[in-house]
C-alpha cells in the first residue's frame, strides 16, 4: 500500500517510520510502501519512506495505481489512529472490497506538534478511534474521560493545521488521474477525517482538485450537522457525494458531549439537506452497524446489502444503477426524492425521527 503523511518520517523498515509529529501550516508531504511483515512477525514493513517529496514524485508514485486493475480509493482516517492503524484499516478495506486503497496518515492522536503530551495528560497509549465511546455528561470531568476529550480536540487543531499539506495532496491525486485518464478514484472521510476535509476546503484550489474525484463517501463523519449544507456545497466530484450516519453511533455521541451538545453529522444530519441530485444521505439507523455502531463500512458479518452498496460508491460506481430500482439497493429504499436512502427502517424514538 502507498501512504501519504504530512507526519515527520525518520529512516526504518517499520511503522515507527511515521513519527507523531509534523510542522503545522506546512505543505510538506511524505510517502512510503507499506506492507505486512513477513511470516509470522507481527507488524508492519516500511520500505523506501521519502521525507519530502516533490510534485513529480508524488504524481509518479500514483500514475501507476490510476493504470491498475483494481478501483482507487483514497482513505482518510479519523480520530487517535496510529500509523499502525490507518495501515490496518487501509488492508482492511482493500480484502473487503478488492480495491487499490491509499492511505495519508495525519497525526490525530492529540498530541503537540512537536509529539509531545499535552500539558498535564498523562501518557495513555491504549485508546483508539472508539475512545470518546466512553464519554457521558455524567462523568466528562473524570481524569481518564478528560484525557480522552483533550486529546480529541488537540486532534482537531492537528487537522486544522494540516489542511495546507492535506490539499496539496488532493491537487497532486488530480494531477495524476487527468495526466493517466485511466481509471477514477473516489474518498471516502471517516469521523473527524471528515473535519479534516471540511477545513481542507477552505484552502485555495481545494475544492477544484477534490472534483476529479469521482465519489466523496462522508462515513459517521464527526463534524457539526447545523450549517453543513454550506461547506457540502463545496463537494462537487464527478459522481456523487454520500452522507452515511447513525443516530446510536456511540462514539459520536462522546464527541457530542465532548463538545459542548454539538450534533454531529454522521449521527443525525437533521432537517437542513442539501438538495442535490448529486448528494445521497444514507440512514444506517436501527440497521447491522456492529458494537458501538462506528465502523459500519468494514465491520465482520456485514449485510450483502450493506457490502454491495460499499463496493459500488467506494469503486466509483453509482449506488443505484439506472436499471434498478431504490429498493434493490437500500433494505428500505428511499424517500420519494431520492435524497435519503434506508439501510433500515426509521422509527420514532421519544416522540421524535
Amino acid at each position: 500500500m502507498l501512504i501519504f503523511t504530512n507526519r515527520t518520517l525518520r529512516n526504518g523498515t517499520d511503522a515507527s517510520v511515521f513519527t507523531p509529529s509534523f510542522a503545522p501550516g506546512s505543505t510538506q508531504l511524505g510517502l512510503a510502501s507499506v506492507q505486512r511483515a513477513a511470516g509470522a512477525a507481527a507488524g508492519w514493513t516500511v520500505s523506501d519512506p521519502q521525507a519530502a517529496i516533490s510534485d513529480a514524485q508524488g504524481v509518479e508514485a500514483l500514475l501507476p495505481l490510476f493504470r491498475g486493475r483494481r478501483s482507487l480509493l483514497v482513505y482518510l482516517h479519523g480520530n487517535n489512529n496510529t500509523p499502525e492503524a490507518c495501515f490496518e484499516r487501509c488492508a482492511l478495506l482493500e480484502s473487503f472490497y478488492d480495491l487499490e486503497v491509499v492511505g495519508y496518515s495525519w497525526t490525530s492522536e492529540g498530541l503537540l506538534s512537536d509529539g509531545s503530551d499535552l500539558p498535564g495528560v498523562q501518557p495513555d497509549g491504549t485508546g483508539d478511534e472508539t475512545d470518546l465511546r466512553s464519554v457521558r455528561a455524567g462523568n466528562r470531568t473524570e481524569g481518564g474521560i478528560q484525557r480522552r476529550i483533550r486529546r480529541y480536540r488537540q486532534a482537531k487543531t492537528n487537522a486544522q493545521d494540516s489542511v495546507d499539506a492535506l490539499a496539496r495532496f488532493l491537487r497532486l491525486l488530480a494531477i495524476a488521474r487527468l495526466q493517466a485518464d485511466a481509471r477514477p478514484f473516489s474518498v471516502a472521510a471517516h469521523s473527524l477525517g471528515a473535519h479534516f476535509l471540511q477545513y481542507t476546503l477552505e484552502v485555495p484550489s481545494a475544492g477544484e482538485s477534490l472534483a476529479t474525484a469521482h465519489n466523496i463517501v462522508l462515513l459517521a463523519a464527526c463534524v457539526r450537522a447545523a450549517g453543513h449544507r454550506d461547506w457540502l456545497a463545496k463537494v462537487r466530484p464527478k459522481g456523487q457525494v454520500f452522507v452515511a450516519y447513525n443516530k446510536a453511533d456511540s462514539v459520536l455521541f462522546g464527541a457530542y458531549i465532548a463538545d459542548g451538545g454539538q450534533v454531529k453529522l454522521g449521527a443525525d444530519p437533521g432537517p437542513e439537506l442539501l438538495q442535490s441530485p448529486a448528494v445521497r444521505y444514507v440512514s444506517f439507523s436501527h440497521a447491522e452497524v456492529g458494537f458501538g455502531g462506528h465502523g459500519y463500512f468494514v465491520m465482520d458479518g456485514m449485510p450483502g446489502k450493506t457490502h454491495r452498496l460499499f463496493e459500488r460508491v467506494f469503486g466509483s460506481s453509482r449506488d443505484i444503477e439506472l436499471d434498478e430500482y431504490p429498493r434493490q439497493v437500500y433494505p428500505v429504499g428511499c424517500d420519494a426524492d431520492g435524497l435519503t436512502c434506508y439501510m433500515a427502517a426509521p422509527r420514532e424514538v421519544d416522540g421524535g425521527g
